[in-house]
């Protein structure tokens, strides 16, 4: 089956039992815990951004980078290309460990990138790979300086452990584009300048981090680039994680970061401290940090099993504090007890009447429905109002017992 790109994973006791059962999610007022705050799901827009043929027709992952020409590109995780009729993938069997999708603004359309090692390779290939169930990549974010594209890469590999979640995390790795055409051949790739060993369990004497997990070009307001760890300290019903930051400039991305130790910054990476005011909420494995109207925003969601929690958190500098902890949104009841939902993104770059657009990753534990019902492999959009995520609304909840 396919796996959560973001190493999240349930407890050992996760019951997978099958009950088939199809809805079609409508536009959704939703109502949490005694306040009220309406959000959209939007299927129209899902499904440009993954149609039915032409395209990724299912995966998850879903960070997407502004190119700066009119274009995003999404950066998929285990994912399929091929064609859907009446919610069935008729063809497109092939699962990728990753692809990446181009979406066009000015004609919302979408198509697909994969193939850089051959035929059914994925879009990122791990140099000297030639066997993707042994060895390959997740994606994290990324970002545009320039015409280069850099894309945070995780290194992958099949280990211990059951079936479907026998993945473990090796290392991120750097990957550098041309724009404004993607060569999948990158220009260059190394691994980032990290070198800690990750802990496998995670543990608080040997956690797990994972840089690249989200990324911000501020060369603009502060003069660096930022490159986030989400940080698994103790998974399980209740994971415990850390975030952690380090700058660059573009000159030194692949060779030199400087770490926030929560006082300053050094380039000692053993002085890297958990950013301030996110420890009531388990960050998911891939999160989003990005400004919007003048202030930082971290979204995230609740890393517990199908929690369907989205969190988002503001600041005045992109290392925190955080603060304004707000509830967002909260997942409906999936269709099937079989689904469930992890690894909310933002997409800041899509906007509509002062909201911006939100998605949050589906997958269901039957490997054949991927393919019968498509519904239970693809993201949902949420457009989500801007005054809910910096505070402006009086009537907004900022959350502190969820």
């Amino acid at each position: 089956m396919p796996v959560l790109s973001g190493m999240d994973m349930p407890p050992d006791d996760i019951s997978m039992e099958k009950r088939p059962l199809s809805i079609i999610l409508p536009l959704i007022p939703v109502f949490v815990s005694g306040f009220s705050m309406y959000a959209q799901e939007d299927p129209d827009i899902a499904s440009l951004i993954m149609p039915d043929s032409g395209s990724v027709v299912e995966g998850d992952g879903m960070y997407s980078i502004a190119l700066g020409d009119g274009r995003s590109l999404f950066l998929m995780g285990d994912s399929f290309i091929g064609e859907v009729e009446r919610g069935v993938r008729v063809s497109g069997d092939h699962m990728y460990r990753n692809t990446y999708s181009v979406f066009d603004h000015r004609t919302f359309s979408s198509r697909a990138l994969a193939g850089a090692a051959g035929k059914e390779t994925s879009a990122a290939v791990p140099e000297g790979v030639t066997d993707e169930s042994a060895r390959w990549y997740w994606p994290g974010h990324g970002f545009v300086v320039g015409d280069r594209l850099y894309v945070f890469q995780f290194l992958m590999y099949s280990g211990e452990g059951p079936a479907g979640w026998n993945f473990h995390y090796g290392r991120t790795d750097i990957l550098q584009y041309s724009l404004p055409d993607i060569g999948l051949v990158p220009e260059k790739a190394a691994p980032v300048p990290y070198s800690g060993e990750p802990g496998d369990p995670p543990s608080r004497e040997h956690p797990q981090v994972h840089f690249g997990a989200a990324a911000l070009n501020d060369l603009d307001s502060t003069g660096y680039l930022y490159i986030y760890a989400q940080v698994d300290v103790e998974n399980g019903w209740t994971p415990v994680t850390e975030v952690y930051v380090a700058r660059t400039t573009e000159k030194d991305l692949f060779i030199s970061w400087e770490y926030y130790t929560g006082t300053g910054w050094s380039r000692d990476q053993d002085m890297a401290a958990a950013l301030q005011g996110l420890d009531t909420v388990p960050v998911s494995s891939q999160f989003n940090v990005f400004k919007l109207d003048g202030k930082y925003v971290l979204l995230t969601q609740d890393k517990s099993w199908n929690s369907g929690k989205i969190y988002t958190f503001t600041s005045g500098s992109p290392w925190g504090p955080w603060e304004n902890k707000t509830l967002v949104y909260q997942v409906p009841d999936l269709p099937d007890t079989d689904w469930y939902s992890y690894n909310a993104m933002a997409h800041p770059q899509f906007g509509k009447n002062g909201k911006i657009l939100i998605s949050y990753n589906v997958n269901t534990g039957d490997f054949q429905e991927l393919k019968t019902n498509v519904s239970s492999y693809r993201p949902r959009m949420v457009w989500v109002d801007k005054d809910l995520i910096l505070g402006k609304d009086s009537g907004i909840f900022l959350d502190s017992g969820f």
